[in-house]
């Protein structure tokens, strides 16, 4: 095997290796707030205001259940999330073009599910003041 064959090898591994983006389904389970919620409305409101700064799309909001889903170009995600004046999930139900297969999806997935979880918190604690 001639030297540049061997490194050409050794390119396409690493870039494959590189590529490979899926990462474990982020599911956010019983998240309580930093702060004291008075209320299963304010937990409600601070959930849709985070959801609407994020640009989630709700589809349904009834009460004690949020579904809600993303969509970034070609790419789209649908998230359950439970929720009472005590706590909260943020749940994985469906995605289209993020390559969801055996509990892992692509990173951006996460990436998503972590900065909404944030924003929920920081709603929360706007919401104590």
């Amino acid at each position: 095997m001639s030297r540049f064959t061997r490194f050409a090898l050794i390119a396409a591994l690493l870039l494959g290796v590189a590529a490979c983006t899926s990462k474990p389904v982020m599911n956010i389970e019983n998240r309580t707030p930093t702060s004291a919620v008075k209320s299963e409305d304010d937990m409600r409101r601070a959930i849709l205001a985070a959801l609407q700064s994020r640009q989630w799309t709700v589809e349904r909001a009834d009460r004690g259940n949020i579904m809600a889903l993303i969509q970034r170009r070609s790419h789209q995600a649908e998230i359950t999330i439970p929720y009472s004046a005590s706590s909260y999930s943020i749940r994985y139900r469906d995605s289209q073009n993020l390559g969801y297969k055996n509990g892992k999806i692509h990173r951006n997935y996460n990436k998503w599910i972590h900065n909404l979880d944030r924003s929920i918190q920081q709603e929360l604690n706007r919401a104590a003041f």
